[in-house]
């Protein structure tokens, strides 16, 4: 956070790096970009493009841990596996990454295995570029304006629009952390938008949270 905060522009593309740099380590690097959004005089959507360059980049990392893992586990017997699954990918490769990039859930189960089977580096980087951008302009762009609202009903400074505001970083750093959004896509994926809020008024909404069974 204070990367961004002392570097602006430069901070938030070094913070979006590292924060999309480690597997499987969940770190809400975007709660920068809101934070940068809501208090700097940023643009939101130059702070977004950058912020979502810098993502793709740091995906990219683990992309590179599957193809340079994909040397040393594929074997002889396995590569005719590889090679249909990398057929497979070769159809809805891109889409994948942009949908796993595009909201803030464990995209890390799709890039690895896409470099192993040697995936374009190209159609990835593109794809988890527009996704990742995609998801810090809103993310900026709701930090900037919801930000704007509370001041306009509290005050500009006021303690409790701050307090408003940081109660909403807290909630969000939760849902990225915790919420199972490969759960969601296949919920979404059989039973539509119906069937999520069906799960979610029946409260059994614990069933969409990650948790040490789902993993």
């Amino acid at each position: 956070m204070k990367i961004a905060l002392n570097y602006g522009y430069i901070g938030a593309l070094v913070v979006s790096i590292l924060g999309n740099f480690l597997p499987f380590i969940p770190i809400p690097y975007l709660i920068a970009i809101y934070y940068m959004a809501s208090y700097m005089p940023v643009d939101p959507i130059i702070l977004g493009v950058i912020a979502g360059i810098g993502g793709a980049i740091g995906k990219s990392a683990i992309y590179l841990l599957g193809f340079e893992g994909g040397k040393i586990i594929i074997t002889e017997g396995k590569r005719r596996q590889i090679e249909k699954f990398k057929e497979m990918l070769g159809k809805y490769g891109a889409i994948a990454v942009f949908f796993v990039t595009v909201t803030p859930s464990p995209d890390d189960i799709v890039i690895i295995p896409l470099g192993l089977v040697r995936y374009s580096f190209i159609k990835f980087f593109t794809a988890a570029a527009l996704g990742k951008i995609l998801l810090s302009i809103a993310v900026a762009l709701f930090g900037k304006y919801f930000t704007e609202q509370l001041n306009i009903v509290f005050g500009e400074g006021s303690i409790y629009g701050i307090l408003v505001s940081v109660i909403v970083l807290l909630i969000m750093t939760w849902i990225i952390v915790k919420i199972n959004w490969i759960k969601i896509a296949e919920i979404m994926d059989t039973s539509g938008l119906r069937g999520l809020i069906g799960i979610i008024v029946k409260g059994r909404w614990r069933e969409l949270l990650s948790s040490n069974e789902n993993r």
